[in-house]
């Protein structure tokens, strides 16, 4: 197991609700020039959402994808049963795993669906920290710090101003599009 001390203690600590985010970009750079090429290839394959990932060779790695599959399947229960439909059709195939589904239902619950966005990744957030036990100065450590920080970013990206801006521009659109049809291209 590598131990890279130098390259954790010069990383900024991580906070859920942090506003000055690390660039991905740098730490992924400060990875290359500081850690084995294996452990920088393990590393840079680490996908927040890749749920395609069924067997990866890392133990971390692994945890995550399951988690995060079985999170994703406790919100199609949700829906499936909400529209009366069969929810074994839409499922990812998976361990179960018993995980605490309170913020899956909280979030399913919620009108807003920024807010409940926000209720799921506090909750991954929270399996990471639960994941990071025991890795300190080493390749997991560096693994769950950048999926935190793809967790960030991803949450960054959600903006109500922008998401506002965006939903009316598309209002927009749609109210001054010509909808009249020509008889002839009927025919």
């Amino acid at each position: 197991m590598s131990h890279y001390y130098f390259t954790i203690a010069s990383l900024p600590h991580l906070t859920y609700d942090m506003e000055n985010l690390p660039s991905i970009d740098n730490f992924l750079e400060i990875c290359e020039e500081n850690i084995s090429k294996d452990d920088f290839n393990l590393i840079r394959s680490a996908v927040i959402n890749d749920l395609e990932k069924d067997r990866v060779k890392n133990s971390i790695l692994s945890s995550w994808y399951n988690w995060e599959r079985n999170l994703r399947n406790k919100l199609v229960e949700l829906r499936a049963k909400k529209k009366k439909e069969d929810p074994e059709k839409y499922k990812k195939s998976n361990p179960e795993l018993l995980i605490d589904d309170r913020a899956v239902r909280e979030a399913f619950e919620h009108e807003s669906p920024l807010t409940a966005e926000d209720i799921l990744n506090w909750d991954r957030w929270s399996y990471l920290e639960e994941l990071e036990l025991g890795h300190y100065f080493d390749t997991g450590k560096l693994l769950i710090y950048y999926l935190k920080l793809q967790l960030l970013w991803r949450k960054e990206s959600f903006n109500k101003e922008k998401g506002t801006n965006n939903f009316n521009e598309i209002i927009e659109k749609i109210s001054t599009e010509d909808f009249s049809h020509d008889e002839e291209s009927i025919a």
